[in-house]
């Protein structure tokens, strides 16, 4: 009766038992370790908005509130500037089409732009003086000087970015010209300029094409007599922008 005999492992069997333990042995602990560091990689994806708030003197608004949005990710993130006037918004998702919208107190023009935040930005802000808007309505014959004087002094001052709008002080009223009265035209002759740091009116121009000339005549010879106390930044004088509406109405 033969006799059972051992077989012997061969060597390539040996190999690749160990070989299958070492990978395990390598790969269990390298996917432990990406599991543990992809939130840091997660991290690595956001990015920074950074950046101050200025007025046009190079002084710092504190408070001025700063949004920052994506309507595309549905992504919207706000904060205030300090009291130095910086920001700071962390762990925004980059994007090509972010808009930032800054705002700060009143006598200040919002500054909205479209921002490419691919990467971390510093962005500094200077908010322009809000441009003042006049509207006045002449009606006649004869014209009849108001009652209440316009312009009454309105004070508009905020913390930071110390802004005093310019007010009107000496008012002379257009008069309609009687010639346009008897032949029934009317209109309402669109003005700017410039309120100079003395308070006078300087480069006045006329912003509608289709209006009567004498009409035009008529308000542009009225407003340049027209004074104001000049808006302050900061204590300062500085030249506005000011748009008159002067409409003349047939009765």
């Amino acid at each position: 009766m033969p006799i059972a005999q051992a077989r012997p492992i061969g060597c390539g069997s040996v190999e690749r038992a160990a070989s299958r333990r070492f990978l395990a042995y390598a790969v269990i602990p390298a996917l432990v370790a990406f599991l543990l560091t992809a939130p840091a990689c997660n991290r690595h994806e956001e990015v920074e908005l950074s950046g101050s708030v200025q007025d046009p003197s190079g002084a710092h608004i504190p408070h001025a509130v700063v949004l920052v949005t994506d309507a595309a990710r549905e992504v919207a993130e706000a904060t205030t500037a300090g009291a130095d006037g910086s920001f700071r918004i962390e762990g925004l998702p980059p994007s090509r089409s972010y808009r930032i919208e800054v705002r700060g107190p009143s006598g200040f023009e919002p500054d909205v732009r479209d921002l490419d935040l691919t990467t971390d930005r510093h962005l500094d802000v200077v908010l322009e003086i809000e441009p003042i808007v006049e509207a006045i309505v002449i009606s006649g014959p004869p014209p009849q000087p108001p009652s209440v004087r316009p312009g009454e002094p309105r004070r508009r001052v905020r913390v930071g970015g110390n802004v005093r709008r310019a007010t009107l002080v000496n008012y002379v009223e257009p008069t309609f010209p009687a010639d346009a009265v008897s032949q029934g035209v009317g209109g309402t002759v669109q003005l700017e300029g410039v309120i100079g740091t003395g308070g006078r009116l300087v480069g006045i121009s006329t912003l509608n094409s289709f209006v009567d000339e004498r009409l035009v005549s008529a308000a542009s010879d009225a407003v340049r007599q027209w004074r104001y106390n000049p808006t302050l930044l900061n204590g300062r004088p500085v030249e506005t922008v000011v748009t008159i509406s002067v409409a003349f109405e047939i009765p």
